[in-house]
């Protein structure tokens, strides 16, 4: 059975965002199963594997498009 493939490592990007830092802030901190509809052509959505939305230490896996 083959291995399943791993992606490790940083993804930085510049996005020029119609928010306050506070705002963008929190979205990311809290609410980060909302980024999708703020950006749906980058980011389709993301799943929460494990913790809760919101907490630290939580688990989130992005699903996003990269290099179009």
């Amino acid at each position: 059975m083959a291995e399943p493939s791993r992606l490790v490592g940083t993804l930085e990007t510049e996005v020029e965002i119609k928010a306050s830092a506070e705002k963008f802030h929190h979205m990311f901190a809290e609410k980060p199963h909302h980024v999708s509809k703020a950006s749906p052509g980058n980011v389709q959505g993301c799943d929460l594997h494990e913790g809760e939305w919101g907490k630290v230490g939580s688990i989130i896996i992005w699903n996003y498009v990269h290099g179009k």
